[in-house]
């Protein structure tokens, strides 16, 4: 997002209360009324459900910058999920009365707004055909290759290093697996030299294997991302 963008929802949300957050610490609970829209400056809060066998599963991860709920927000739809803070967080929260009255009135953030939501969607189809279609292997390729395209940043020739502290469970949260199987899926891409572990930080050491390995990968169809 352009500097100036952030500064303008920086401008509207400081207005407001700051919330501060420990790292596991619940934002938001299944089916509790928001007390408003978030915005977080710091930090990344994850959203999640309880599957049947009582295994979460992780829907989406917010970095700095996202705010949330739109979907209860904007088309009343009341909240479906859990948000916890994935490490100490810091959020500022605003009415919704006047957030709607914000983005009616710039059109820049709600064109902001309305882009966000549709990379969402084209993310979540995304993965919902991995979960569908996919192995182990290719889901925990898949996770690896979107938080990369998401959280990543280049470093050292063309080594992509996923920006934040992501543990096993939380890779398998994700895929819809157990933490076991990701342990092994991930010594396979270890072993092929594909990705490495620098703790805490996973390190993509080469992002166009990775992108090949990836069961949803169609060549001269990329998805529209730097890697």
């Amino acid at each position: 997002m352009e500097k100036y963008l952030e500064n303008k929802l920086m401008h509207f949300f400081t207005k407001y209360r700051q919330v501060k957050y420990k790292k596991n610490e619940t934002i938001l609970r299944i089916e509790d009324p928001p007390q408003g829209l978030y915005y977080i400056s710091k930090g990344f809060v994850r959203i999640y459900m309880i599957i049947g066998n009582g295994q979460e599963l992780t829907i989406n991860i917010f970095k700095t910058g996202s705010f949330f709920p739109l979907t209860w927000a904007i088309a009343d739809i009341p909240n479906f999920y859990f948000y916890e803070a994935m490490t100490p967080t810091e959020i500022w929260r605003a009415p919704k009365h006047d957030f709607l009255n914000f983005i009616k009135k710039d059109k820049e953030i709600l064109y902001e707004m309305s882009r966000r939501i549709l990379m969402g969607l084209n993310s979540l189809s995304v993965r919902l055909e991995y979960l569908i279609l996919g192995d182990a292997y290719h889901r925990v390729t898949n996770v690896l290759l979107l938080l990369g395209r998401r959280f990543g940043e280049i470093k050292k020739g063309n080594d992509v290093y996923i920006n934040f502290p992501v543990t096993q469970q939380e890779i398998a949260n994700l895929a819809g697996l157990t933490r076991e199987t990701v342990s092994v899926e991930i010594k396979k891409l270890e072993k092929n030299g594909i990705i490495k572990r620098k703790n805490p930080v996973y390190i993509i050491s080469n992002p166009k294997k990775l992108k090949n390995e990836s069961l949803i990968y169609v060549e001269g169809c990329p998805l529209p991302y730097f890697f």
